[in-house]
């Protein structure tokens, strides 16, 4: 793989983990319902991103996904 790919599938692995981190957050922990759901739809939009930029310079679908 060359360098920009590595860098994709790093960017790929960091957004899908900031997700995981915000989706396992303790019930007490968490902001208001509001918030909540635009934070979800912003990372969630953000490992699309990911995602997408991944596939653009040319890593195959399971090497996405299996850094995730």
């Amino acid at each position: 793989m060359n360098e920009n790919q590595c860098r994709a599938l790093e960017h790929v692995r960091d957004t899908c983990a900031m997700l995981e981190s915000f989706l396992t957050t303790h019930p007490n922990d968490r902001p208001a319902e509001r918030v909540r759901s635009a934070t979800f739809e912003q990372l969630a939009d953000d490992l699309l991103d990911a995602i997408t930029a991944a596939r653009n310079v040319g890593v195959p679908d399971h090497r996405i996904f299996d850094s995730m």
